[in-house]
C-alpha cells in the first residue's frame, strides 16, 4: 500500500511525485530506462539496478543540484526517504530554535554521502560523515569535493573493529558541538543474509542482491544489489542502534538530539524498553517514515534537560470540552487507570500507560465484584459460571481487573444442576526480574480554560492512535455526562 499521503507535509514528492516523462526528455541518461505505453504514460523500469542508481543520481541533479557518484555493488539510496529523515531532524531542531551553527553526524555515510548532501545543501547544516570502508570513504569525500562541499562536509574514516560508535569521534574534535546525530544502520543479522540474499559474482565477491526465492515475504518492488556490510551487522540493527546507545549514556549532552532509522517494526520494542531503564535521565520519541510502498520509522533520544521531542508534524487535535476544573479529574482518574502522571506545567499534564487500563471496564467491574463476594450480576451459561482474570505484571500487587494479589487460583464450586459447576479462575504471570514494561503510550494534555468549560486537548507523542482515540473515548463517556 502507498504511504505516499503520510509523508513529511514539507516533502516536495508528497504531492508531486517524479514526472518520469519530463526527466526522460531532459536526462538521455534516465531516458534509456524508460519506455512509452499507448496511452502517452512513461514506465520506468524499477527491477533493474542500474535503472534505480539512475533515478537517484537525477533526482539528486534536478531538485538539489548535486552531482553524485554511485558506484555499482552498493546500495542505492531513495531520495524521498532521505529527506524525510532530514525534515524531521530539521522540526526538532526548529521545535528547539536550534536553527544556527547545526553541525551532525552522519554514522556510516556509505559511498553516496546522501544524509550529509541534503543536510548540507537543503538546510545549510555542517556534517562529519563517517563509515567503516575505506572504499566508501573515498567515493563519499569524492562526492562532497566534486559539489564544492568540503567546507560544510568532514569525511572521516572509522576503524569497523572498534565497537564504540561515537566516543573516538567526538573526542578526536573536543571543542566541537554537535547537534544531532543519524544513522542508517544495517537491518539484517548476518545468519540472515544466506536466506534474504544471494551472492553477485558479476560485479564482486561482496556483493549480494535480493533471493527471489525467500519466500517469507513478497517480493521486492525494486532490485537491490549492496555489500555486506551495508545489508548485515553481527545482532541486527538492534545490536548496531545499542552501541549508539552505549555511547550517547558516556557522552551525554555532548550531542544533543540522538537519532537513527529503524528498518524493523520489531526492533523499535527492544530499543525502547532499553532507554526506558534509563528513567528521568532520558527522553526519547518514535517517529513513522513513510514514503512510496515503504514504511520506516526514525528513533529519537536525548538526555538534555533543554531538549524537548517534538517535531511540527500536527495531526487533527483530539480535544475534549468538559466541566471546570477538568484538570483534576483527568488527573484522578488517569492515576485511577494506573496511568503515570507528569506535570509539566499548570495547564500542561503528560499521561504514560504501560498497559490498557481503560477498556472493558464492565467485565473488570463484574470480576472485582466476584472475588469480594458479591454474588450479583455473576456471568452465566447454560451449563456453567466462569470468571477468568490474567495479569501481565511486574510484581505489584495487582492483577488486571482488582487489587486481589499475586497467586494462581482456579476454584470449582458445585451447583444445584446436574453436571454442572461454577469455575473462578485467577492467574498472575511476572515478568522476568529487573524487566519494567515499556510504556506503549505517551499522551501530552493541555487544558485552556474558558469563563464557562475547560477545552481539554490530547497529543499523542508516541503509540498507537488507536489508543489515544480509545482513552479520549473513555474520559468523555465518563465526564461529560
Amino acid at each position: 500500500m502507498s504511504q505516499k499521503n503520510e509523508m513529511h507535509p514539507r516533502n516536495p514528492y508528497k504531492n508531486k511525485p517524479p514526472d518520469f516523462k519530463a526527466l526522460a526528455i531532459e536526462y538521455p541518461e534516465f531516458r534509456k530506462f524508460c519506455h512509452y505505453v499507448s496511452n502517452g504514460k512513461v514506465l520506468f523500469d524499477f527491477k533493474k539496478d542500474a535503472a534505480v542508481r539512475c533515478l537517484t543520481q537525477t533526482l539528486l541533479k534536478k531538485d538539489f543540484r548535486l552531482n553524485v557518484d554511485l558506484p555499482t555493488g552498493h546500495l542505492v539510496p531513495r531520495v524521498p526517504q532521505k529527506l524525510n529523515y532530514c525534515l524531521l531532524i530539521d522540526d526538532i531542531l526548529k521545535a528547539n530554535e536550534i536553527t544556527k551553527n547545526v553541525v551532525g553526524i552522519d554514522i556510516g555515510t556509505g559511498t553516496s554521502c546522501i544524509h550529509a548532501l541534503i543536510g548540507a545543501r537543503h538546510f545549510g547544516w555542517k556534517f562529519v560523515a563517517t563509515d567503516g570502508d575505506e572504499k566508501s570513504v573515498q567515493v563519499a569525500h569524492d562526492n562532497v569535493a566534486r559539489n564544492d562541499m568540503n567546507d560544510s562536509i568532514c569525511v572521516v574514516h572509522v576503524n569497523p573493529a572498534v565497537k564504540t560508535v561515537l566516543i573516538d569521534v567526538i573526542n578526536s574534535m573536543p571543542d566541537s558541538d554537535f547537534s544531532f546525530c543519524m544513522c542508517n544502520p544495517p537491518f539484517f543479522e548476518k545468519s540472515e543474509q544466506s536466506d534474504r540474499f544471494c551472492q553477485e559474482p558479476s560485479v564482486s565477491q561482496d556483493t549480494y542482491t535480493n533471493n527471489l526465492n525467500y519466500e517469507v515475504r513478497s517480493a521486492p518492488h525494486s532490485e537491490t544489489i549492496a555489500s555486506s556490510a551495508e545489508l548485515y551487522v553481527d545482532g541486527g540493527e538492534i545490536a548496531f542502534v545499542n552501541r549508539i546507545i552505549d555511547d550517547s549514556v558516556c557522552l551525554r549532552d555532548r550531542i544533543k538530539i540522538y537519532t537513527t532509522m529503524i528498518g524493523r517494526k520489531s526492533s523499535l520494542k527492544p530499543l525502547q524498553q532499553r532507554l526506558q531503564r534509563f528513567g528521568e535521565d532520558v527522553k526519547f520519541m518514535v517517529h513513522p517514515l513513510n514514503q512510496g510502498k515503504t514504511k520506516r520509522w526514525m528513533l529519537a533520544w536525548t538526555f538534555a534537560k533543554s531538549i524537548s521531542l517534538t517535531t511540527l508534524i500536527k495531526d487533527r487535535p483530539v480535544s475534549l470540552q468538559l466541566p471546570k476544573p477538568a484538570i483534576m479529574r483527568i488527573m484522578q482518574e488517569i492515576s485511577r487507570l494506573d496511568g503515570r502522571l507528569t506535570q509539566e506545567s499548570s495547564s500542561v499534564i503528560v499521561a504514560e500507560f504501560k498497559s490498557v487500563t481503560w477498556t472493558n471496564q464492565r467485565a473488570r467491574k463484574k470480576a472485582n465484584a466476584l472475588l469480594l463476594g458479591n454474588p450479583t450480576k455473576r456471568p452465566k451459561w447454560d451449563t456453567a459460571n466462569v470468571a477468568c482474570e490474567a495479569n501481565m505484571g511486574v510484581g505489584d500487587g495487582r492483577d488486571s481487573f482488582s487489587d486481589a494479589g499475586n497467586f494462581v487460583e482456579s476454584e470449582s464450586i458445585p451447583t444445584f444442576k446436574e453436571f454442572t459447576v461454577d469455575n473462578a479462575s485467577q492467574a498472575y504471570f511476572p515478568l522476568p526480574p529487573g524487566e519494567t514494561p515499556c510504556p506503549i503510550v505517551r499522551i501530552r494534555i493541555n487544558v485552556n480554560s474558558e469563563s464557562l468549560f475547560d477545552i481539554v486537548s490530547f497529543d499523542l507523542i508516541f503509540g498507537s492512535k488507536q489508543h489515544l482515540h480509545q482513552l479520549v473515548q473513555y474520559l468523555k463517556n465518563l465526564l461529560c455526562r
